[in-house]
């Protein structure tokens, strides 16, 4: 059973940590605080799937070494670590677009998630910078309600929503479609561009895992908390803006994690 939900939460929250598309320099410097180990042990988090309406765009934001998906997916998510082992608690917000990999020994081609930015919280995270990742530092906002999460990613300015995304509970079971598309999206797993090389940083369910992502609260309660629901998001009409240039259009899926257990987060390379 441990074993189990160690696979499954490694896979599930390698998510937030890795990245490697930017449009500003700031990914280049270099942060004041000293490198700390990240250990996680609790996080709360909202996870928003959508479809894209400017394919033009999308296809640009993808770098040469992959290519077009035949369904373009955007991810939108935020992340609340509010304890850790090592390293500072942290707010942490995502965006990412599906891309298609062809892997250089085989020729497969697989599905992978690509993170076009990443914004959060502490300093110390920031050294995700020189692994690839795309982080900068900014204001990200994670509110409670009885029956909504909502979660804020902000501009530099700490005043100016780059996002806002909010998810609203909702009782009734998921249907069979809904099923199908996070049965999809669950072996998907996440490349990043680190030296030039594709690394692979885990998979988002699946993989072997005996349990679907919408099963884990059964299999393990006092781990896994998850509940699917409704997502609205709101941005700003600015063309530099990710979601404003692509286009977000129908929610397709959502939910709402909260997880406690140890991880620490590994890749390898393709």
């Amino acid at each position: 059973m441990m074993r189990f939900v160690k696979i499954i939460l490694i896979f599930i929250l390698v998510i937030p940590f890795f990245g490697c598309a930017t449009d500003t320099e700031e990914v280049t410097q270099r942060p004041r605080v000293p490198f700390v180990p990240h250990i996680f042990l609790e996080q709360e988090s909202i996870i928003a799937f959508y479809e894209v309406t400017n394919i033009d765009e999308y296809k640009k934001l993808i770098p040469s070494i992959f290519s077009m998906p035949e369904r373009p997916i955007c991810k939108v998510a935020v992340y609340d670590f509010y304890k850790m082992e090592s390293g500072p608690p942290y707010f942490e917000s995502l965006i990412q677009i599906l891309v298609k990999y062809k892997r250089p020994q085989s020729g497969e081609e697989i599905l992978a998630w690509y993170f076009l930015t990443m914004s959060v919280t502490s300093e110390e995270a920031l050294w995700g910078r020189f692994a690839g990742y795309p982080k900068v530092q900014r204001k990200v906002a994670f509110e409670r309600y009885v029956s909504k999460y909502v979660g804020i990613s902000y501009d530099r300015d700490g005043k100016t929503p780059a996002f806002k995304l909010i998810f609203e509970l909702k009782k009734a079971e998921l249907t069979p479609d809904e099923k199908s598309f996070i049965d999809f999206v669950s072996p998907i797993p996440i490349l990043t561009i680190m030296d030039g090389k594709v690394i692979n940083r885990g998979i988002v369910g699946g993989g072997g895992v005996k349990h679907k992502i919408y099963e884990c609260e059964k299999v393990a309660p006092k781990i896994w908390n998850i509940r699917f629901g409704d997502c609205s998001i709101d941005y700003p009409n600015d063309p530099n803006n990710y979601l404003h240039r692509l286009g977000m259009g129908r929610f397709i899926s959502g939910y709402w994690l909260k997880q406690k257990a140890r991880y620490q987060i590994q890749y390898k390379e393709e």
